[in-house]
């Protein structure tokens, strides 16, 4: 079952009140049973200097495990342990976090490490959701399973806005100009190669010789001369002719043949 997350909440006020109603879960010192899992962020507070509004990771899924745990950083932890402190809401949240009512109750604070050093904590409310600090931010999070036995309602599709109705003209519609086909490229000949592998390298010897060719494609076409064996034979995609003289004028010094007919067949 796929679960929206919503966007945001009204305030972080209205979440206190409400967890303060619900009854307190049951803890336990280290790895408690309600803790396992996977937590999802549902809600994302300004507690501090936010510069971006779009850098709140809803939707993240933290798995706190007993061999594994992580953050909100997207960190894992390996073999994590588990604590449990008490602490003020509001100390837990930071002097950049709104002076909310109930700010100043003491709540249990999920203690993890990682290697014997602090990895993440976790404020614990009573309604069984928990809050974390992610930069400036003050992040609600909530069991994956309890939001998949009470998945947010779907939102409504918009209503589709009516198609006017233009009225017929006895006049007929112009016929539609045939659209104007783009010329085909003017093939330049350059030189030829034993293999495809140096006509590219020749490409970008010449391309050094020749400003023009920087802009162009290379073309190449392998042909049998007889008594002489299999070539490849490397052109340039001018635009027209104009441009094709002006590459073999630049080209003059480097390659005798540039520009010579008869080669692209």
């Amino acid at each position: 079952m796929k679960t929206r997350v919503p966007a945001v909440v009204p305030s972080l006020a209205s979440l206190l009140f409400l967890g303060a109603c619900a009854s307190e879960p049951p803890m336990t010192s280290g790895m408690g049973g309600w803790v396992k899992g996977a937590w999802i962020v549902t809600d994302a507070f300004a507690a501090g200097g936010v510069t971006d509004p779009h850098s709140a990771p809803r939707g993240q899924v933290i798995r706190l495990e007993a061999e594994s745990a992580g953050d909100a950083a997207g960190r894992i932890c390996p073999g994590p342990s588990y604590g449990e402190s008490q602490d003020s809401l509001a100390a837990f949240s930071g002097a950049g976090a709104p002076d909310w009512p109930g700010m100043g109750g003491m709540v249990t604070i999920l203690e993890v490490t990682c290697a014997g050093q602090p990895f993440a904590r976790y404020a614990v409310l009573a309604d069984g959701s928990m809050l974390t600090r992610y930069g400036a931010w003050l992040l609600r999070l909530e069991q994956g399973e309890k939001l998949a036995a009470n998945p947010a309602p779907m939102s409504p599709e918009p209503a589709m806005a009516p198609v006017p109705v233009l009225p017929i003209s006895d006049a007929a519609p112009p016929p539609a100009s045939a659209p104007v086909a783009a010329a085909p490229p003017k093939l330049v000949y350059l030189a030829s190669y034993r293999t495809e592998a140096w006509a590219k390298k020749g490409w970008g010897i010449l391309m050094a010789q020749s400003p023009s060719l920087k802009g162009l494609e290379p073309v190449t076409h392998p042909v049998e001369i007889k008594g002489k064996g299999k070539f490849v034979r490397l052109f340039a995609a001018a635009k027209d002719d104009q441009s094709g003289a002006h590459l073999c004028k630049e080209l003059g010094k480097t390659i005798k043949e540039c520009g010579i007919k008869g080669r692209d067949k």
